[in-house]
């Protein structure tokens, strides 16, 4: 993957692979996931990432040009594993509203219980994010990722919100979302937190509406 800078920030634009380049691409990504877990930020640098997951260094830097970058990525490939289970499992609960809470709740739990990953993560989505670039390629859990929380409310009945109301509501609970995250990762309750989001979902998404 190619970098580009803006400022201090680092750039992730995304290229077409070749099966092994994906492949090699992916076993970095579990390998940061893996090492920041246990190592946190400080020690999840591209050379021990790249140790981790059996390839060269020199390999790992053809793909990231920086920690941040790699962990950025990282951040990356976890929210399109929450897209891509909201179809595999189905969130459960009837309405909108229920289906949202539950997934929040798998994603805040994770993070409970993985503080070094996340807060490695977010520090480098912080450090990269002013040079990231913009519109077709946003970056993890943040406001510019609000399509999985579409697809979560749209997962099921919609308790007859029409297709305006919860687009809204998905970014307006993308960004609510993203402190939550950041809060869990920096030692807040977990099941506090999961109760304030539940109540500022049934605020936005309330009942069934004729």
């Amino acid at each position: 993957m190619p970098k580009d800078t803006a400022g201090n920030g680092t750039r992730v634009v995304r290229r077409v692979l070749s099966a092994t380049q994906a492949a090699t691409r992916d076993k970095l990504i579990d390998a940061a996931i893996e090492v920041a877990t246990e190592n946190g930020y400080e020690g999840a640098g591209v050379r021990e990432v790249a140790t981790r997951a059996g390839v060269s260094a020199a390999t790992a830097y053809q793909h990231v040009g920086s920690k941040d970058q790699l962990l950025i990525e990282a951040l990356l490939a976890l929210g399109d594993r929450v897209a891509d289970s909201v179809g595999a499992r189905g969130p459960s609960g009837g309405g909108p509203a229920e289906r949202l809470t539950d997934v929040f709740g798998r994603v805040l739990r994770q993070a409970a219980q993985k503080p070094l990953l996340y807060r490695a993560l977010f520090r480098a989505y912080v450090a990269g994010y002013p040079g990231m670039t913009e519109g077709d390629d946003p970056v993890g859990f943040g406001p510019e990722r609000a399509a999985w929380i579409g697809r979560t409310l749209r997962a099921g009945d919609t308790a007859g919100h029409d297709d305006a109301e919860l687009d809204a509501a998905a970014r307006v609970l993308s960004t609510t979302f993203l402190g939550a995250i950041v809060g869990v990762a920096a030692g807040r309750d977990a099941e506090d937190v999961i109760g304030v989001l539940d109540e500022a979902v049934h605020r936005l998404l309330p009942g069934t509406r004729s």
